[in-house]
């Protein structure tokens, strides 16, 4: 994916079948790691490089080792000279054009789904979690609900309408949050139970 931000051009690439091994013996890349450990196996990989005047001015690559996640409109944001980047169940901060980490912080256990902005805060849809947190990784609210964030039924799991937030988990229940994350609405999944039927009636 190729993004156009003011003098800059920004290429993102996920891989999950070692096809950037000739990228990364090509270019003099810096590695940042999903966990402390620098262990080369990984989960996801994602290749960052900011091109001027079709040059490239900095590169980065991105090893994740907990969780997989790949590159799509809604996993990064870009502005303020700064690119906000998910990996796994981590988000990365990077200063443009240099790519130097400004800070990285795991959120949800499991991973993160997706990135958005709302007002002048992003919400992070994850597995287990939603969050909302500053520009700088600070947690404003968080919220989990009766199981995980993934819809079986073709429910969207998570929207951000006007002004709140709609969610269904896994078992269907449905919340309305606020954009304070309170919740307004709470509508468990109601179950109809079959009406077993007499003997006289089945035999009858």
């Amino acid at each position: 994916m190729k993004i156009n931000y003011k003098n800059f051009e920004i290429e993102l690439l996920d891989d999950l079948n070692d096809d950037l091994d000739s990228i990364i013996k090509l270019e003099d890349n810096t590695i940042y790691f999903g966990s402390e450990k620098e262990d080369p196996e990984y989960q996801s990989r994602h290749y960052i490089a900011i091109k001027e005047l079709g040059v490239i001015i900095s590169n980065v690559i991105i090893y994740e080792t907990n969780s997989a996640s790949g590159i799509y409109e809604d996993t990064f944001i870009i502005e303020d000279n700064k690119l906000w980047i998910l990996s796994g169940n981590e988000i990365y901060c990077l200063e443009i054009p240099s790519l130097k980490l400004i800070w990285k912080k795991e959120f949800d256990r499991i991973t993160n789904f997706s990135l958005h902005k709302l007002e002048n805060d992003f919400i992070i849809y994850g597995e287990l979690e939603i969050f909302r947190i500053t520009k700088h990784g600070e947690i404003i609210w968080r919220f989990g609900g009766r199981d995980i964030w993934v819809s079986v039924d073709g429910k969207n799991p998570f929207n951000i309408e006007t002004d709140k937030i709609r969610l269904f988990d896994f078992d269907s229940n449905e919340y309305v949050l606020d954009f304070d994350g309170k919740v307004i609405e709470d509508n468990p999944r109601v179950i109809i139970a079959k009406t077993k039927r007499k003997w006289w009636q089945i035999f009858g």
